[in-house]
């Protein structure tokens, strides 16, 4: 979660833009990018993980939602691969499933859910 929280957050999309793991201290109607670690699993012994995350866009209207949402797409699939963020090397970045609208059930927001599975290993001083 490290590693992409560090990577998203010096984003020039994520300006401005509240990024984090959890909804503790966001307000309603924040534009905001709050990453759920759903799982993943030791890929090479001692050497490289897979993490499982899914990434959830909230914005203002429906379609400031999904342009962030997929912009940050474009990113994570195209140029985080190879990129150091956060003390991790990501090895490779696969789409679980790309971003699709559902509304927040509890407070009615615009959003967007993805996933993705990070494969990633320690970065070498």
């Amino acid at each position: 979660m490290r590693v992409l929280h560090a990577y998203l957050t010096a984003l020039p999309e994520t300006s401005g833009i509240l990024v984090s793991a959890s909804l503790i201290d966001r307000v309603r109607g924040q534009p905001s990018v709050i990453l759920d670690g759903t799982g993943g699993y030791r890929v090479v012994r001692h050497r490289a993980d897979r993490a499982d995350i899914t990434i959830n866009t909230y914005h203002r209207s429906m379609h400031e939602a999904a342009d962030l949402a997929y912009a940050l797409r474009e990113r994570v699939l195209e140029d985080l691969p190879g990129a150091v963020a956060g003390g991790g090397l990501v090895l490779d970045v696969n789409e679980v499933h790309s971003p699709f609208f559902l509304a927040d059930m509890t407070s009615g927001e615009y959003r967007y859910v993805a996933a993705i599975a990070l494969y990633l290993t320690e970065a070498s001083a």
